[in-house]
Protein backbone atom coordinates (compact mmCIF):
# COMPACT_ATOMS: atom_id res chain seq x y z
CA UNK A 1 0.00 0.00 0.00
CA UNK A 2 1.28 3.46 -0.89
CA UNK A 3 2.03 5.90 1.90
CA UNK A 4 0.43 9.33 1.71
CA UNK A 5 3.79 10.85 0.72
CA UNK A 6 4.31 8.24 -2.05
CA UNK A 7 0.79 8.88 -3.36
CA UNK A 8 1.27 12.66 -3.39
CA UNK A 9 4.64 12.25 -5.11
CA UNK A 10 3.15 9.84 -7.66
CA UNK A 11 0.29 12.21 -8.44
CA UNK A 12 2.72 15.09 -8.93
CA UNK A 13 4.93 13.03 -11.26
CA UNK A 14 1.95 11.88 -13.30
CA UNK A 15 0.53 15.38 -13.57
CA UNK A 16 3.97 16.63 -14.66
CA UNK A 17 3.96 14.04 -17.44
CA UNK A 18 0.29 14.46 -18.31
CA UNK A 19 -0.52 10.84 -17.47
CA UNK A 20 -3.58 9.22 -16.00
CA UNK A 21 -3.50 8.09 -12.38
CA UNK A 22 -4.62 4.62 -13.50
CA UNK A 23 -1.66 2.76 -15.03
CA UNK A 24 -2.09 1.01 -18.34
CA UNK A 25 -1.03 -2.65 -18.12
CA UNK A 26 1.02 -4.32 -20.76
CA UNK A 27 3.51 -1.50 -21.10
CA UNK A 28 7.18 -2.03 -21.97
CA UNK A 29 8.76 -5.15 -20.49
CA UNK A 30 11.43 -4.64 -17.85
CA UNK A 31 13.67 -7.48 -16.71
CA UNK A 32 14.38 -6.85 -13.01
CA UNK A 33 17.28 -8.83 -11.54
CA UNK A 34 17.69 -8.47 -7.77
CA UNK A 35 18.67 -11.12 -5.22
CA UNK A 36 17.15 -9.34 -2.20
CA UNK A 37 13.52 -10.51 -2.16
CA UNK A 38 12.17 -7.43 -0.35
CA UNK A 39 14.00 -5.00 -2.64
CA UNK A 40 12.90 -6.91 -5.77
CA UNK A 41 9.27 -6.94 -4.58
CA UNK A 42 9.32 -3.20 -3.83
CA UNK A 43 10.92 -2.25 -7.16
CA UNK A 44 8.69 -4.61 -9.17
CA UNK A 45 5.60 -3.19 -7.46
CA UNK A 46 6.63 0.38 -8.26
CA UNK A 47 7.32 -0.50 -11.89
CA UNK A 48 4.00 -2.33 -12.26
CA UNK A 49 2.13 0.63 -10.74
CA UNK A 50 3.80 2.77 -13.40
CA UNK A 51 2.34 0.48 -16.08
CA UNK A 52 5.35 -1.66 -16.99
CA UNK A 53 5.33 -5.41 -17.47
CA UNK A 54 7.95 -6.78 -15.08
CA UNK A 55 9.85 -10.05 -15.35
CA UNK A 56 11.52 -10.81 -12.02
CA UNK A 57 14.74 -12.79 -11.61
CA UNK A 58 16.36 -13.51 -8.24
CA UNK A 59 19.88 -14.03 -9.61
CA UNK A 60 22.02 -13.90 -12.73
CA UNK A 61 21.23 -17.49 -13.63
CA UNK A 62 17.47 -16.83 -13.64
CA UNK A 63 18.03 -13.71 -15.75
CA UNK A 64 20.08 -15.74 -18.19
CA UNK A 65 17.32 -18.38 -18.33
CA UNK A 66 14.90 -15.66 -19.47
CA UNK A 67 17.29 -13.85 -21.82
CA UNK A 68 18.74 -17.05 -23.25
CA UNK A 69 22.30 -18.36 -23.04
CA UNK A 70 23.21 -16.35 -26.12
CA UNK A 71 22.99 -13.19 -24.03
CA UNK A 72 26.57 -13.80 -22.87
CA UNK A 73 27.67 -13.64 -26.50
CA UNK A 74 25.49 -10.68 -27.42
CA UNK A 75 22.66 -12.75 -28.90
CA UNK A 76 19.85 -13.06 -26.35
CA UNK A 77 16.71 -15.03 -27.20
CA UNK A 78 14.48 -12.28 -25.74
CA UNK A 79 14.90 -8.51 -25.48
CA UNK A 80 13.25 -6.55 -22.70
CA UNK A 81 12.71 -2.84 -23.25
CA UNK A 82 14.96 -2.26 -20.21
CA UNK A 83 17.19 -4.28 -17.91
CA UNK A 84 17.36 -3.28 -14.25
CA UNK A 85 19.96 -5.35 -12.43
CA UNK A 86 21.82 -5.47 -9.17
CA UNK A 87 25.56 -5.65 -9.83
CA UNK A 88 26.50 -8.26 -7.23
CA UNK A 89 24.37 -11.38 -7.71
CA UNK A 90 24.74 -15.08 -7.00
CA UNK A 91 25.94 -17.32 -9.89
CA UNK A 92 26.42 -14.57 -12.48
CA UNK A 93 26.92 -10.87 -11.73
CA UNK A 94 25.02 -8.01 -13.26
CA UNK A 95 28.29 -6.85 -14.83
CA UNK A 96 28.72 -10.29 -16.47
CA UNK A 97 25.26 -9.95 -18.01
CA UNK A 98 26.00 -6.38 -19.03
CA UNK A 99 29.29 -7.42 -20.63
CA UNK A 100 27.58 -10.08 -22.71
CA UNK A 101 24.80 -7.75 -23.82
CA UNK A 102 27.35 -5.06 -24.75
CA UNK A 103 28.46 -7.36 -27.58
CA UNK A 104 25.02 -7.22 -29.21
CA UNK A 105 24.32 -5.07 -32.23
CA UNK A 106 21.17 -3.77 -30.58
CA UNK A 107 21.44 -1.31 -27.73
CA UNK A 108 19.55 -2.21 -24.56
CA UNK A 109 19.04 0.51 -21.94
CA UNK A 110 20.28 -0.69 -18.57
CA UNK A 111 19.93 0.63 -15.04
CA UNK A 112 22.36 -0.97 -12.58
CA UNK A 113 21.88 -0.88 -8.82
CA UNK A 114 24.40 -1.73 -6.14
CA UNK A 115 24.95 -1.69 -2.43
CA UNK A 116 28.72 -1.70 -2.94
CA UNK A 117 29.28 1.06 -5.47
CA UNK A 118 32.71 2.56 -5.87
CA UNK A 119 34.22 4.67 -8.62
CA UNK A 120 35.74 1.64 -10.42
CA UNK A 121 32.45 -0.30 -10.39
CA UNK A 122 30.55 2.73 -11.69
CA UNK A 123 33.14 3.32 -14.41
CA UNK A 124 33.06 -0.32 -15.53
CA UNK A 125 29.25 -0.38 -15.63
CA UNK A 126 29.11 2.82 -17.68
CA UNK A 127 31.89 1.59 -20.01
CA UNK A 128 29.83 -1.56 -20.66
CA UNK A 129 26.78 0.54 -21.54
CA UNK A 130 24.80 1.12 -18.35
CA UNK A 131 22.63 4.20 -18.66
CA UNK A 132 22.50 4.72 -14.89
CA UNK A 133 24.16 3.24 -11.80
CA UNK A 134 22.28 3.82 -8.56
CA UNK A 135 23.84 3.22 -5.14
CA UNK A 136 21.66 1.64 -2.46
CA UNK A 137 19.91 3.03 -0.62
CA UNK A 138 18.32 5.17 -3.32
CA UNK A 139 14.98 6.90 -3.34
CA UNK A 140 12.11 5.35 -5.26
CA UNK A 141 11.69 8.69 -7.03
CA UNK A 142 15.31 8.59 -8.27
CA UNK A 143 14.82 4.98 -9.39
CA UNK A 144 11.65 5.80 -11.32
CA UNK A 145 13.31 8.83 -12.93
CA UNK A 146 16.27 6.66 -14.02
CA UNK A 147 13.91 4.07 -15.55
CA UNK A 148 11.93 6.69 -17.47
CA UNK A 149 15.08 8.50 -18.62
CA UNK A 150 16.74 5.26 -19.79
CA UNK A 151 13.63 4.25 -21.76
CA UNK A 152 13.16 7.76 -23.17
CA UNK A 153 16.81 8.02 -24.26
CA UNK A 154 16.61 4.70 -26.07
CA UNK A 155 13.27 5.59 -27.70
CA UNK A 156 14.54 8.99 -28.89
CA UNK A 157 17.82 7.59 -30.27
CA UNK A 158 17.96 8.27 -34.04
CA UNK A 159 19.45 4.78 -34.57
CA UNK A 160 16.19 3.20 -33.39
CA UNK A 161 14.40 1.12 -35.96
CA UNK A 162 10.89 1.55 -34.61
CA UNK A 163 10.85 -1.63 -32.53
CA UNK A 164 12.13 0.11 -29.41
CA UNK A 165 15.65 -1.18 -29.96
CA UNK A 166 18.63 0.67 -31.29
CA UNK A 167 20.89 -0.95 -33.84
Amino acid sequence: MLSKLDWITRKALLREEGKSLVPVRGGPTILLVEDDDDMREMLAGALRRDGYTVIEAADGEAALDWLGLGALDGEPRRWPALLVSDIYLPFLSGLDILEGLSLALKRLPIVMITGFGDADTHARAHALGASFVLDKPFSLIDFRHAVRAALRTEKDDPRSHGDGHVL
